[in-house]
């Protein structure tokens, strides 16, 4: 892509893009199984291993009312900032949604701002960069405990009835 500038004054070591079969299989058990580009969550992805080997299946959860103050700031100027930071790097966006994404049967299923992108259109390297500068401007909200993921997904037409 290579529109996408480097953190600026950051100390901060990004991480290596997901693998092929991460970003493959990420999002096992969704119905749309979209492709993972993307994440700052820390906590390390686990490739199924052994002989009867499966994949840990995830699912869409409401937020529910303990984010109150990423609700607030998303329907103050937050969206908007997102939006501009987002075009000025040029992704292609299809959709955000700020949901909760956890392994079915687990209790614990952290809050996610969570960007659509057209397939093939942000590389791995750049979904990084462009994950982190989001999660910086949540940041600047005092928005903490909020990952951002990026996923290759195509917005259909709204068909009318």
């Amino acid at each position: 892509m290579g529109d996408i500038p480097p953190l600026q004054g950051s100390s901060l070591t990004l991480p290596s893009p997901p693998s092929e079969m991460e970003a493959k299989f990420y999002y096992a058990g969704l119905p749309s199984a979209p492709r993972l580009v993307a994440r700052t969550s820390t906590t390390p992805w686990e490739a199924p291993t052994g002989p009867e080997a499966y994949r840990k299946v995830k699912e869409l959860r409401v937020v529910g009312n303990r984010a109150l103050k990423l609700q607030e700031a998303w329907e103050g100027d937050l969206a908007p900032k997102l939006f501009a930071l987002l075009d000025s790097m040029k992704v292609k966006v299809t959709s955000t949604d700020i949901l909760r994404i956890g392994n079915a049967g687990e209790s614990f299923a952290p809050v996610v701002l969570w960007i659509g992108v057209m397939p093939a259109s942000l590389s791995g390297n750049d979904g990084v960069v462009v994950a982190y500068k989001c999660r910086e401007l949540l940041l600047e909200y005092d928005i903490t405990d909020v990952d951002v993921e990026i996923r290759e997904s195509v917005r259909w037409p709204q068909y009318e009835w």
